[in-house]
């Protein structure tokens, strides 16, 4: 009788369940109860269900999403459009941390064999102190070239699925929420795209390492259908599509061994997806 019943894979199911069995115990428990407590476990007994029905409508008005379970979706592609989005300071913060992965760590300046470091005179002290306004021009140029590529990219890609891409998904893992930016059910086959931005032609493949793992790790909460059957296609922006791509082509080659999905990387031109769609014209 047991084996007809197949793992609990549904939020509401358990609820059910748990609702049951804390009613039926509760009823068994009662005549065994101390008559003076008996009246306090009666109004238990009632006011229970009610706070549990309670509850339960009030996630059901506002929360709905997490009470079904990804099996329970006839089309996956309404599973992923359920997923939820980040906000836009989240995007940002997600930009802000991958350029900071992708800046090269600059060396400690050696020290002398004495341990102590040559005194500086005010004026050296003045010339090597850096132009933080300069710094923040850069900085934020970047950030501002960066959403611009990936708002390019998707343009460009969306005339090759026949479906949506759902953008900045949010996925849990174990180290919190990832963001993917995004993914695509078409053709049965799921693909998700993360977009890069590179600078002057260098990023680290250490940079590349890391956000595979976490995209392995998000994809782990996909339904069996989906993440059994996906690739990852790496859009790689730059302002030197040739020097970046020489650089960059054997890093994911290596790379892609430790990963059991394909990867497949394109490279474009920032001026030319300015150009072709008349950005700044």
């Amino acid at each position: 009788m047991i084996e007809k019943f197949g793992p609990i894979k549904n939020p509401l199911t358990i609820i059910a369940i748990f609702a049951a069995i804390a009613e039926i115990s509760g009823t068994i428990v009662l005549p065994f109860i101390d008559k003076t407590n008996q009246a306090i476990y009666v109004w238990f007994l009632m006011i229970f269900p009610i706070l549990l029905i309670l509850f339960f409508f009030l996630t059901l008005n506002f929360n709905h999403k997490v009470l079904y379970a990804p099996s329970d979706y006839k089309d996956e592609i309404n599973f992923l459009q359920s997923l939820p989005r980040a906000s836009f300071t989240e995007k940002v913060q997600k930009i802000k941390a991958e350029l900071a992965e992708a800046e090269p760590k600059k060396e400690a300046a050696a020290l002398p064999a004495d341990g102590t470091a040559d005194k500086e005179t005010p004026t050296d002290i003045q010339k090597t102190k850096p132009d933080i306004s300069y710094q923040t021009f850069v900085r934020r140029s970047t950030q501002a070239s960066y959403m611009l590529a990936e708002e390019l990219i998707f343009r460009k890609l969306a005339s090759e699925f026949s479906s949506e891409i759902q953008r900045e998904v949010k996925l849990g893992t174990l180290g919190g929420r990832y963001i993917l930016d995004g993914i695509v059910r078409d053709k049965g086959a799921t693909t998700v795209i993360e977009v890069k931005f590179v600078r002057g032609g260098f990023v680290p493949s250490m940079h590349f390492r890391e956000t595979l793992a976490r995209i392995q790790e998000a994809i782990k909460l996909l339904p069996k259908e989906q993440s059994s059957n996906f690739r990852v296609l790496l859009a790689i922006a730059s302002d030197e599509v040739g020097t970046t791509q020489e650089r960059v082509a054997p890093q994911i080659e290596r790379i892609g061994i430790d990963f059991h999905f394909p990867i497949d990387v394109r490279y474009f031109s920032l001026a030319e997806l300015e150009r072709e769609f008349n950005v700044g014209a």
